[in-house]
């Protein structure tokens, strides 16, 4: 199968019938020849199989019932998950551009797709990070052209605050609510993008928009939307981003697009109660900037 996730393309070698237990990929799934390779950003093949790395990882992470390892090694990278229902592990091992990429996942049981839908989003977050865009853990929505992103940790309003604009904002809509993705364009301009991975938030929209303004939310008595300078935003935003880190090669290109992002787009704390009045606020905000 063939993805297009922010205008970019992923050639993963898998039978179709895998997309059908992952609905979704499936506003991204595309079928048209590419003219060129450029655009793609690795290609991944399936049901390979791959001895278990033999040193210590350099990171081990919880992953709610699965666990996660990582190995930086000088000519690739290998990610093993361990679900903890089964205890079956599946591993990744990619080239150190990320460009190149195999696994030995294949369907063994149900839940073995969420499996590899994680593995596309790891692939996509390394492969991505060499090509000026970055998955970030915020919640977006867009009205007509523009959009915009609220940021900050789980439980701070981020889904609340969306869908405030979706009720009481005209003509807006939810693009993601978990993980949409920045990308620096060509031009310097930066947009932002639906992803398939949206949280428990049904909302899978192969869909780009240009990144008008970023909210870094905090609950408050009061609603009051703060300007911060590009330093503070740099930092906001790098905590914000969907990196597994330890990792230098992608850390430093990661940094950089955060760095233009913060350099670029007019950023602010947004100081917020949970009511229509804050929505109001930060959508006065996003307007006053296009006038």
């Amino acid at each position: 199968m063939r993805l297009q996730i922010a205008d970019w393309f992923m050639q993963v070698d898998c039978d179709d019938a895998v997309t059908g237990q992952l609905p979704n990929l499936h506003p991204f799934l595309v079928s048209d020849p590419l003219s060129s390779d450029a655009d793609i950003l690795f290609r991944l093949q399936m049901g390979v199989s791959l001895s278990p790395e033999k040193t210590v990882p350099v990171l081990v992470n919880e992953l709610e019932g699965r666990t996660l390892r990582l190995w930086l090694m000088p000519d690739h990278c290998s990610i093993s998950l361990t679900l903890a229902d089964s205890r079956q592990t599946y591993w990744l091992r990619a080239s150190r551009d990320w460009k190149q990429i195999v696994s030995d996942w294949k369907p063994d049981y149900p839940g073995s797709y969420s499996v590899l839908n994680d593995f596309l989003m790891i692939a996509f977050i390394y492969s991505s990070a060499f090509r000026d865009t970055v998955l970030l853990h915020a919640s977006c929505v867009a009205v007509g052209s523009e959009g915009c992103a609220f940021i900050g940790p789980s439980g701070v309003g981020k889904s609340t605050h969306s869908r405030l604009w979706l009720e009481h904002i005209p003509d807006s809509r939810l693009l993601n609510d978990d993980q949409p993705v920045l990308r620096r364009m060509p031009d310097g301009s930066m947009r932002i993008y639906g992803s398939p991975w949206s949280g428990k938030t049904f909302c899978y929209r192969n869909e780009g928009v240009r990144l008008s303004a970023l909210f870094f939310m905090e609950q408050a008595a009061e609603n009051r939307a703060i300007r911060l300078d590009g330093i503070h935003t740099f930092c906001r935003l790098l905590e914000a981003a969907s990196a597994i880190g330890r990792d230098s090669r992608t850390f430093s290109p990661v940094s950089e697009t955060l760095a233009w992002v913060a350099g670029t787009i007019p950023a602010y704390l947004l100081k917020n109660l949970p009511e229509k009045s804050a929505a109001l606020l930060s959508a006065k905000v996003v307007f006053e900037l296009k006038n």
